[in-house]
């Protein structure tokens, strides 16, 4: 796992190069859980800050995972895309920057979220065991 932690203001920002964490397909780990777990928020980042033009941001609907002072951050994380095309995940209402990745330009979620799919109305697996 190659990811570095910068200290920045108090804070730990994670600056993460998504690809040391896929396997060697570019896909999300299936052998390893804590890993998966966190790759697929690096995903999240990713997929909701790839169309972003370079100084733009938005927020996106992943809760922030910061505890200050012992209670649970009720902000949404935002994303935003850097000047050197890095994203940038930070929540504006614990002003804790999160994340800064880099080399994401090649992953499966840098055309942001997939095209829609034609789907049948066929109810799901789980409905039909019932």
């Amino acid at each position: 796992m190659h990811a570095r932690a910068v200290i920045q203001l108090g804070a730990v920002t994670l600056v993460v190069d998504p690809n040391h964490w896929l396997d060697k397909h570019g896909h999300l780990p299936t052998d390893n859980v804590r890993l998966r777990r966190r790759i697929l928020r690096i995903v999240q980042f990713i997929e909701a800050g790839a169309l972003l033009e370079r100084l733009h941001g938005r927020e996106t609907v992943i809760p922030c995972q910061k505890r200050p002072k012992g209670k649970p951050c009720l902000g949404l994380m935002w994303v935003m895309k850097t000047a050197k095309d890095e994203i940038l995940a930070f929540c504006m209402i614990c002003k804790t920057d999160e994340a800064v990745i880099h080399h994401w330009q090649e992953t499966e979620w840098a055309d942001g979220p997939m095209e829609p799919v034609p789907m049948t109305d066929e109810p799901l697996a789980s409905e039909r065991l019932h």
